[in-house]
């Protein structure tokens, strides 16, 4: 399911008529079965990113994962937090970066154990939300390919964006032509595992539809929701409950 969360970022950040303080919701399938959620706020300088399984996707793999970064003046992270529940088993990672330096943080907490590490980096470089906030302000045109440097495991490595042509799809609207846009990227997502590859599909700057491979089938994701900030339910403050995690 960590495939949900990252299709769903790029859905969001593929186009510049999306101002700050937007809230979008989407559906996501497996095959034809609905299995789960995702849900966005863009409010910078803070970003927040909610995945979750429903229904029959909840009985199988019971997944929450909740991740917020904070970003700088020019849309880099200074720091983010990512909090994951799977199969009942919480785990938090924070994520500290110093461009001044060259340098990222990175403390990985469970109830039983925690461990830091510091990585040397080619700074500044986006981690994977604020690369999704970038690709919102980019104006793609078919053809185009953009590449982004984005930190993920223990280094930084390019992430490629590629326009291809307008292509008709059924979205919350109707049927519509939309720009599809093909992902590629050269790392194990923090967001995604086991694929290397996703679709997206945009028009007038709004993230329709997408589509991804996994190692047990094919997610479909579809936008049903967009609103501002204000009116919009809040995101989680936190998925671990105080004292969860085991004292030193």
């Amino acid at each position: 399911m960590r495939l949900l969360l990252f299709l769903c970022g790029f859905f969001l950040f593929t186009g510049s008529s999306l101002a700050s303080g937007y809230y979008l919701r989407f559906r996501v399938a497996w095959e034809f079965i609905p299995v789960g959620r995702i849900e966005l706020w863009l409010s910078p300088p803070r970003l927040t990113a909610y995945a979750y399984t429903t229904g029959i996707g909840a009985w199988i793999f019971p997944f929450r994962s909740l991740w917020r970064t904070e970003i700088d003046a020019r849309g880099f992270p200074r720091r983010t937090v990512i909090e994951v529940l799977e199969r009942g088993h919480p785990k938090r990672k924070e994520i500290v970066f110093f461009p001044e330096k060259g340098r990222v943080e990175k403390r990985k907490i469970t109830p039983k154990k925690e461990r830091r590490e510091v990585f040397r980096a080619r700074l500044p470089a986006y981690d994977e939300l604020s690369a999704f906030y970038a690709v919102l302000k980019h104006p793609f045109r078919p053809g185009e390919t953009w590449v982004l440097s984005v930190f993920a495991g223990e280094g930084v490595h390019p992430t490629k964006v590629t326009a291809r042509d307008f292509e008709k799809v059924k979205t919350f609207r109707g049927w519509e032509k939309a720009l599809r846009l093909d992902i590629e990227f050269s790392f194990e997502s923090e967001l995604i595992r086991r694929s290397r590859r996703a679709k997206l599909y945009v028009r007038e700057g709004l993230p329709l539809a997408g589509e991804g491979d996994i190692s047990l089938g094919h997610l479909n994701i579809y936008l049903d929701r967009v609103s501002e900030i204000g009116s919009a339910p809040p995101p989680p403050a936190s998925l671990l409950q105080p004292g969860w995690q085991a004292p030193d």
